[in-house]
């Protein structure tokens, strides 16, 4: 099905089922958290009627990503949004990347079927080095070149309880690259996904999705789920229309466990193993032939994780958590091989001293080896190499005025292999004006780690035949490469006015340090591999400052009952500027990468006869430095559930928009051209989807 053309009619029929697009955007609810040992049929049932809550009632449910403990969303001191089961049900998104183009402030772009730029205020690309990504606290950040691979990032959509994103700095509590946001996907427990469910889709780019999945009990104490799912996503277009041979297939399977042996215990244990393809046009460079050209090649991907947690509550009023992951991940793509092994320790232990201070402690140790595969266009020495963390933090939140006034204090301390200590205070203070109106502020410092590429990476980036030598164009690494650091200042509020509507407002000031730059170096001959050549190389240094600041707001309107509208608009400058001393004076282009302006609204409608009516609009402006113009992206979803057990959807995406590019390829590994695939445009789409659950 490469071709869009052939599938012109159905295509056509979707666009006229919805012509008649009502704006409006996906509710800011969240899902109260529920202890495993809590969790019963009744307290199941009330999660689901959560959309019957009122705005108030909205804004004292619980998360738990702001610092690893269940808070009132009202009384969290940062910029925190929440994505629900029933939000990611009803935007008819397929994937967690594209489920995040509902999150205000960040900025989500797609590169091709299988590839995205996701950051959070500022510094967009492929691989994003400021976003910090986990999975029911699991970091799938990879220390090799600072960032995510987004098409192993997949987990069963209809498992997920909710999806907490943090714009700002996470530092204090969840450590090193949690500079500019953290996401932390937060699956169900396995008492809430009892049964059997069948999941089955397609449509011109789905071409085919399915998903099985099954939980049980044994007693009632424990419960567990497995789940299998599979998709084959088609080929996106370029500009010329030709088929970007950008295919994606993936096969995933995983289970969970939950175990409650007393009222003080929790133990869950959950696990994923995924084998998969991604197809990409990616660049590369040759020394015979002299040569740099972009080259079809299918990146294989697999791995596998499990993950252990133990919770104990000695009081209402302290709860201890001991967590032990181990990930593996392996990647063959024509630029690189990459075996990598991680193992992570948490403790965290919350407890209150008095009725002023509510205290917070953790350690923790990760270990993270890599075995890699060298080739012309990218070389890592050694080729083995094993990151270690070793961590601990503290917290109190102190109460000043009960039920007015608190202030938050704390750092966290860490010892890296790379740059040794590194710290990352905090200060926040939150003060309810009233019990509809509440302010927040915070100072913070978090960091960047350096990569594998960085310290110990060598990319060539372009080679060409010359007399009397070939001449090689290359990234080199630095040994004192230091992290990049920003100093953030942030300012909210939160309000709501009336039981129909509430609105968040958040603006954040950030100063950066140390940040990459790409600098000169005197040109050399290199007579291996041969034939001799002359290298120009560049070397990664950190010769570059800068500044952000930007606001964000969200507000919701619940119409009637059955009617919800929630729109975001996020307005933000990156100004970046290159030492006196740095020979590079395209350093600070990378202000162009990201938008100025995004604007998203949708709409949440329940018909009459079990029908549902949803609709977005996603506006974002232009990219100056890539080339990209603004667009205007319409999706629209129809949903009838027959009966309680069998639901199905239609959804049609981009609806106004044969196809568009969202971002510029050439962001690859270390920052170079080399490794990021050629971009692609992302087309106009439509699927169908049925769901049952017995």
């Amino acid at each position: 099905m490469g071709s869009l053309a052939s599938h012109d009619l159905m295509i056509r029929n979707i666009y006229i089922l919805f012509i008649i697009l009502m704006w409006g955007c996906v509710s800011l609810s969240c899902i109260d958290f529920v202890d495993a040992q809590e969790v019963t049929e009744e307290s199941t049932n009330q999660a689901e009627d959560f959309t019957q809550l009122s705005l108030e009632e909205l804004m004292d449910v619980e998360i738990t990503s702001a610092s690893k403990k269940r808070q009132k969303l009202s009384s969290v001191p940062s910029a925190i949004f929440v994505l629900t089961q029933e939000d990611l049900r009803r935007s008819g998104m397929t994937s967690i990347p594209e489920a995040l183009r509902l999150v205000p402030g960040l900025e989500v772009a797609r590169l091709t079927a299988n590839k995205w730029a996701i950051s959070s205020r500022g510094f967009n690309g492929q691989y994003a080095n400021k976003l910090l990504i986990l999975i029911d606290g699991r970091s799938v950040y990879t220390p090799l070149f600072a960032g995510v691979y987004w098409d192993v990032q997949d987990v069963l959509l209809e498992d997920v309880d909710r999806i907490e994103v943090i714009r700002g700095p996470g530092g204090t509590i969840w450590g090193a690259n949690a500079v500019n946001g953290i996401i932390n996907i937060i699956t169900k427990t396995a008492h809430e996904t009892q049964g059997m469910m069948v999941v089955a889709g397609g449509g011109n780019l789905e071409q085919g999705f399915g998903a099985v999945r099954y939980g049980g009990k044994v007693g009632d104490d424990f419960a567990f789920r497995m789940y299998g799912k599979y998709f084959n996503r088609d080929n996106f277009s370029l500009s010329t229309g030709r088929s970007a041979v950008d295919e994606w297939s993936q096969g995933r399977f995983g289970f969970r466990s939950d175990w409650t042996p007393s009222l003080d215990n929790t133990v869950t244990i959950q696990g994923d193993i995924y084998d998969g393809r991604s197809d990409q046009q990616i660049s590369t460079t040759t020394l015979v032939p002299a040569t740099s050209s972009s080259v079809f090649n299918t990146a294989k991907v697999r791995g596998g994780n499990i993950l252990t947690r133990w919770t104990h509550m000695f009081s209402s009023l302290s709860e201890l958590t001991i967590q032990v992951y181990y990930d593996r991940t392996q990647r063959r793509e024509v630029t690189i091989d990459i075996d990598r092994d991680t193992i992570d320790f948490d403790i965290h232990h919350n407890f209150s001293v008095g009725s002023s201070h509510d205290m917070q402690w953790g350690i923790g140790y990760r270990y993270s080896q890599d075995v890699i595969g060298n080739t012309f266009t990218i070389a890592l020495d050694p080729k083995r190499f094993a990151l270690q963390i070793f961590n601990g933090f503290i917290q109190d939140t102190i109460t000043l005025i009960p039920e007015k006034l608190r202030i938050i204090a704390g750092t966290k301390v860490s010892s890296n292999s790379y740059s040794g200590l590194e710290y990352q205070p905090n200060g926040r203070v939150i003060w309810n004006l009233h019990s509809q109106h509440t302010l927040w502020g915070a100072v913070s410092r978090a960091v960047r780690l350096p990569s594998r590429i960085e310290r110990d990476g060598r990319t060539n980036v372009a080679a060409t035949s010359g007399i009397p030598f070939p001449t090689v164009v290359s990234l080199m690494n630095n040994d004192n490469f230091k992290p990049e650091e920003v100093l953030a200042y942030e300012l909210g509020y939160r309000s709501v006015p009336l039981s129909t509507v509430s609105i968040d407002i958040a603006t954040f000031y950030n100063v950066y340090r140390h940040l990459l730059t790409t600098e000169s170096q005197t040109p050399l001959l290199e007579a291996t591999p041969s034939p001799t050549h002359l290298v120009i190389p560049n070397q990664f240094q950190n010769r570059m400052n800068g500044n952000s600041y930007g606001v964000e707001i969200v507000s919701k309107w619940n119409v009637t009952q059955d009617w919800s509208l929630t729109g975001n608009y996020t307005w933000q400058r990156l100004r970046l500027r290159s030492d006196a001393s740095s020979l590079n004076a395209t350093a600070s282009n990378a202000t162009g990468n990201d938008p100025k302006h995004q604007f998203k609204i949708r709409s949440t409608y329940d018909l009459p006869h079990n029908l549902e009516f949803d609709s977005g609009v996603y506006f974002v402006s232009q990219l100056p430095n890539l080339g990209i113009q603004s667009y205007t992206r319409v999706d629209a979803r129809l949903g009838w559930k027959p009966t309680d057990e069998i639901e199905i959807s239609l959804v049609g995406q981009n609806l106004f928009d044969s196809q568009h590019p969202e971002f510029a390829g050439g962001s690859g590994v270390g920052g170079g051209s080399i490794g990021g695939a050629t971009a692609s445009e992302v087309p106009r789409s439509g699927y169908l989807k049925m769901t049952g659950k017995f």
